[in-house]
């Protein structure tokens, strides 16, 4: 299976919401807003409703290199275009233009840069830590920093293998090269708000991370790191399945692939780093098909590197590490149906398939303790919802188990489907509420959403998540400042707020199902 079509299939729903490209709002010229970072002076420009800065250079780094600050220059540099992004495949989330090593980029928009102390929302985005850009358009933060009075900020991020490719002292000598990159560089972009976004009418003091897939991964691992304490204060965990983080052994045997392909010995890095960049994604694209066909890995992933991550997410969440920071996190209904695609195959599509992924994994006790609970099993939708629970419901679940004995957590479920996409067998899939938080529901992606919904319906349910985002940026809870909707989870209160044609607070939902899990050790 070649990396291409890995990558066309990968994100297949987002097809029907996401129109590619790297387009520029029309009237950029209405207004020219120069803002002074601790860098330099920056020009930006008006987006919809909002201004905006595109294609801020927040650092700079060599290949397998910690990010560096960028050098103040003199004069004002336009920023009214995105910048390049990570090297990747082309997907249905990759937006058109320049790919290059020399990726790291953000975007801000605020209402204004007055001097008015909003909340920041920091914006991580998904893609396997393989593919996506903060540039995606479906990530625009426009409506949300309008609707909300927030800035908004959106990042890239190193990918794959120049990203979160492992470097173990003891096998590469004392060649020089760095782990986790791609967190590293999310740390470097946090570092830079903090700095500098007082500047754009933001609180320097107030910021939330939040991040999709990956970058929900992404959220719940910047939790768990010692250098990113103090730079972020709320954070939100969008179907950001916080089980796969690589340990060393595993994210060793993953480098020593990528090596071979390249017909490199392991403890060669300089070799490595002088490697063309299209030798490397052709290396990457057979790593990622041989990941799929081979193993449970999949994708990239942060690594246990004793150093930026010192212990699994899960151990990581105690408050010497995760301080106080209050959590909202949640995941989709259907998370598997978008992996289980014929082509892709990421996932087991069929009870034997999925036997043979619970002996890999698990005793033969606990695989029948879980099927027993799943009155649909053995049938495809049985299995594509044990997949679900095991890789993105049940993580999360013990995750907020964790994470509430020391500071607010707050659940949800997005179970919103349609006829349409009951029909194709997609469903409430990996992905589907992205549009509804950040309000993106016109022009093209907009056209292809009310094909599955009713213009009404999109603006009712958007307005819910999008305000219950923006209340907990602002407030650290869901509710804002109105009647409690939306109650904390804890071990014995198991609130979860589902979001649906009529949303609603629920007690454990699908509690049989969780209560089977209990004691499951399969990671």
């Amino acid at each position: 299976m070649q990396f291409s079509r890995f990558v066309k299939v990968y994100f297949i729903g987002y097809l029907m919401l996401c129109c590619v490209g790297n387009s520029q709002a029309t009237n950029d010229n209405i207004s020219s807003l120069v803002v002074e970072t601790k860098q330099g002076k920056i020009r930006g420009g008006m987006d919809k409703n909002s201004c905006v800065w595109r294609g801020i250079k927040y650092a700079e780094a060599e290949r397998f290199g910690v990010p560096k600050s960028v050098k103040h220059w003199e004069g004002v540099k336009d920023v009214v275009e995105f910048g390049a992004i990570a090297p990747q495949a082309k997907s249905s989330i990759t937006p058109d233009g320049l790919q290059s090593e020399d990726c790291l980029f953000l975007n801000v928009w605020s209402p204004a840069p007055d001097g008015k102390k909003r909340p920041v929302m920091f914006w991580i985005h998904g893609g396997g830590f393989v593919i996506g850009a903060g540039s995606a358009p479906l990530y625009h933060g426009d409506n949300l920093a309008t609707n909300g009075d927030v800035v908004v900020v959106t990042i890239n991020y190193r990918l794959g293998p120049l990203g979160f490719l492992y470097f173990k002292d003891s096998i590469y000598g004392n060649n020089s090269a760095e782990n986790n990159l791609g967190i590293r560089d999310q740390i470097a972009a946090l570092q830079w708000v903090k700095e500098n976004i007082a500047a754009f009418g933001g609180d320097p003091d107030n910021v939330t991370i939040f991040g999709e897939s990956a970058g929900g991964t992404s959220v719940e691992t910047l939790l768990s790191v010692n250098s990113a304490k103090g730079l972020f204060h709320r954070a939100i965990a969008e179907s950001g399945p916080p089980a796969i983080i690589w340990s060393p052994d595993i994210a060793m045997s993953v480098t020593k692939k990528f090596c071979s392909i390249l017909g490199l010995s392991p403890n060669d890095v300089s070799r490595l780093k002088a490697i063309p960049l299209d030798s490397i994604k052709a290396a990457e694209e057979i790593l990622l098909a041989y990941l799929v066909k081979e193993t449970n890995q999949k994708v990239f992933s942060p690594t246990i590197d004793g150093n930026v991550l010192t212990s699994d997410i899960f151990k990581c969440m105690k408050p010497d590490l995760a301080n106080k920071v209050d959590i909202m996190l949640g995941t989709n209904k259907n998370e598997a149906t978008m992996f289980a695609s014929k082509k892709l195959r990421m996932v087991p599509r069929t009870s034997q398939e999925l036997s043979k992924y619970f002996n890999e994994v698990t005793s033969p006790q606990s695989k029948e303790q879980v099927i027993a609970a799943y009155e649909n099993y053995p049938h495809k939708s049985g299995v594509l919802d044990i997949l679900t629970d095991a890789v993105f419901r049940i993580p999360a679940i013990r995750l907020a188990e964790c994470r509430s004995m020391y500071s607010s957590v707050y659940m949800y479920r997005f179970e919103w489907s349609s006829f349409l996409l009951n029909l194709s067998g997609m469903k409430s899939f990996h992905g589907l509420e992205i549009p509804f938080v950040f309000g993106n529901n016109e022009g093209h992606q907009g056209r292809l959403l009310r094909v599955i919904a009713t213009k009404k319906l999109i603006a009712r349910l958007s307005g819910e998540m999008q305000q219950s985002w923006i209340n907990f940026a602002r407030y650290g809870n869901p509710n804002g400042t109105k009647t409690e909707w939306w109650k904390k989870y804890t071990a014995d209160d198991r609130s979860t707020m589902i979001f649906s044609k009529h949303s609603k607070l629920v007690q454990d939902p699908d509690a049989k199902q969780r209560k089977a899990w209990e004691g499951v050790c399969y990671y």
